[in-house]
């Protein structure tokens, strides 16, 4: 694909002011861009940045350096009163958990046309004939309209919040582990539908999530973060092949599910970073079975293998 991406991160980093003078970086010198229509997988475990990266990109949390580019548009340090025009026009997030969403007292059908009246995408009237299309986009039937979110299923409630994140046509779609508290079978649903409106609507996905299996599921590209730093990036469909990163190759290697009706299911263990608390050398020397006496005294630059495969590792073999 080419073109312009719909967002290209450069260099983006997150610092927070800890006692003592010390900063901890929650992210740390990420770059990756997402051309139209396609996917990118952002994976990674609790506190490793996936998230803090999403709220930089929605203006929830204020980017300490490096720069955010929507469409070519730098967004990264824009005035409160540009955040409509420039970001929350063109940029939706669909969150783990539905419910909180929702107003309790809001009918589906009202929370609907809430964003397109919003926006100034149409009238009130018009969304209100809007708002049974959408249901159908999402394969729900329009006698939901007058439902209250609290009685829906948890994929129904899933399901409406996609369907008001694409209601106003975004540029970017994220989806912050939009499916990981969704019991298997309605997971596996809702994957189905975002692959499928996605092809027809020719939509961006950034969707962040713990488990490889999932994202591997639906991204074109898969980028592997570890305590804020992103540390591999490659195709989907090279994961298992020719992954190379000691963190991503030990993410492989992690508990694989009997419930994937006998095909491997990646998970990610859970990597305590506690016992990192310096800035300096790689974040993932203590935990290596490589790691030699550099590794632990300077950060690794990104290194380009083949097929616009990237790592950060001192001993990665045939790296250019």
């Amino acid at each position: 694909m080419s073109g312009t991406p719909v967002l290209e991160i450069r260099n983006l980093t997150k610092a927070f002011s800890m006692p003592g003078g010390r900063d901890f970086y929650a992210v740390r010198d990420v770059s990756f861009s997402v051309p139209q229509g396609a996917s990118l997988g952002l994976v990674g475990e609790s506190g490793c940045g996936k998230s803090t990266i999403a709220r930089m990109i929605t203006k929830l949390t204020e980017a300490t350096g490096g720069s955010i580019l929507l469409d070519g548009d730098d967004i990264t340090h824009i005035p409160e009163k540009e955040h409509k025009k420039r970001v929350f026009s063109k940029v939706q997030m669909v969150f783990q958990d539905p419910y909180g969403v929702f107003s309790p007292r809001m009918p589906v059908g009202t929370f609907l046309e809430e964003g397109l009246v919003f926006h100034g995408v149409m009238s009130r009237k018009e969304a209100s004939a809007e708002a049974k299309r959408l249901l159908e986009l999402v394969e729900l039937p329009s006698s939901l309209l007058d439902r209250m979110p609290h009685q829906l299923s948890g994929g129904q409630q899933q399901r409406v919040v996609i369907a008001r994140a694409i209601s106003i046509k975004p540029r970017l779609l994220i989806l912050d582990e939009a499916t990981s508290a969704l019991d298997v079978s309605v997971q596996e649903g809702v994957l189905k539908l975002l692959m499928r409106l996605q092809k027809e609507l020719q939509l961006t996905y950034l969707f962040i999530g713990h488990d490889l299996a999932v994202v591997r599921s639906i991204a074109d590209r898969i980028a592997v973060m570890y305590a804020g730093n992103l540390v591999e990036e490659m195709d989907s469909e090279d994961l298992t092949d020719t992954a190379v990163h000691p963190y991503t190759l030990r993410l492989l290697e992690s508990v694989f599910s009997i419930g994937d009706k006998g095909k491997k299911h990646i998970e990610l263990e859970n990597f305590s970073l506690s016992d990192k608390e310096d800035n300096t050398g790689c974040p993932f020397a203590h935990r290596c079975r490589e790691a030699g006496a550099s590794c632990s005294k300077e950060q690794p630059g990104s290194r380009l293998l083949e097929k616009n495969h990237v790592v950060k590792c001192f001993h990665v073999h045939g790296a250019m």
